[in-house]
């Protein structure tokens, strides 16, 4: 290995160990170089406002997150994962507190504290991480900054490559083939079926607007955390946000690409998916009216559901790399 210091993990570790203790060596405790170790040359991380490819260029990206936020903390959240550090897959909710001292990609250092959510799942064989999906949380983060949304969304179009142009017509095109909802289909167990109350759920929420799915899916005290400064309340109020959604992006495909569940207890269950819906632009989207444009959404959600409903889910997609696929 090329890491200058030589990392504490490896495919030997429990998975849920294993993707707590690298987080922590290359963040908490600075080991930037251990990326070296833990990440291929040629992984490839996929998020919708941009694509890496290998660690060299994860190494490059993570020291330039820290010029700008040198106290940035990555704080496991949860870890919903299947198989082990071998041949596992996880999915890793962070929560970030940094302070903006530096200059980044948005503007210049405005000295303010954030905290932001992110989520990513990560392929891992043989101890290396080999493929990932970041779920970014960056409106968010401009909003708490203080910059401009429409500004920091062209920010991120005027810095999207062919290779991610691409990535949005394959998927599209894959979403496109995937198979349509079924309205009249009785919600499955989240215990006994987790793939297909996901896919379920998501069609709902995103597609049919569904109320008999959502009513039988949410409990009435549920959660959601959309980010730190967000958190919705109860079944009416998640159901009005995602009606919001459906009026703004008029979704055409959903699918869900990929479930991790662990037990919880006799009653409850956690359960992360990881899903992309696709559509059109066709009403008002963080204060842009509709365009008629294409969009391509990739997000990750951890569920907490007890006694067979949501109590509390952790929604996780690109707002404002949404929104530069319509400015």
């Amino acid at each position: 290995m090329t890491a200058t210091h030589p990392g504490a993990y490896s495919a030997d570790d429990d998975l849920v160990d294993y993707i707590l203790g690298i987080t922590f060596e290359i963040w908490e405790e600075g080991k930037v170089d251990l990326i070296d170790q833990y990440y291929g040359p040629d992984t490839l991380v996929y998020s919708v406002d941009g694509i890496t490819r290998g660690s060299k260029a994860m190494i490059d990206g993570t020291q330039a997150m820290l010029a700008a936020f040198p106290d940035r903390l990555l704080l496991g959240d949860d870890v919903i994962g299947k198989g082990d550090s071998h041949d596992g897959y996880s999915s890793h909710r962070v929560l970030s507190p940094m302070t903006n001292t530096g200059d980044s990609m948005w503007g210049p250092a405005t000295g303010k504290s954030v905290r932001i959510m992110n989520m990513a799942d990560c392929v891992v064989e043989e101890g290396v991480i080999t493929l990932e999906w970041l779920a970014r949380d960056n409106l968010a983060l401009i909003k708490q900054l203080g910059f401009g949304i429409s500004e920091s969304a062209r920010l991120i179009a005027s810095k999207r490559t062919p290779e991610l142009s691409a990535w949005f017509v394959e998927e599209t095109e894959r979403l496109s083939n995937s198979p349509k909802p079924v309205d009249d289909t009785v919600l499955c167990s989240a215990g006994a079926d987790p793939q297909q109350f996901s896919q379920q759920v998501l069609n709902a929420l995103w597609m049919t607007g569904d109320s008999t799915t959502i009513e039988s899916a949410y409990a009435p005290y549920s959660i959601m955390h959309r980010s730190p400064i967000e958190i919705i309340s109860g079944r009416p109020a998640i159901a009005e946000h995602y009606a919001g959604l459906r009026g703004a992006l008029d979704c055409t495909a959903a699918t869900v690409d990929h479930v991790a569940v662990q037990s919880a207890g006799v009653h409850a269950v956690h359960v992360a998916a990881r899903w992309a819906v696709c559509g059109m632009h066709a009403g008002e989207y963080l204060g842009v009216a509709a365009t008629g444009k294409p969009v391509y959404i990739m997000g990750v959600t951890h569920r907490r559901i007890v006694d067979g409903r949501i109590a509390v889910e952790w929604t996780v997609f690109d707002s404002l790399g949404v929104l530069s696929q319509l400015l």
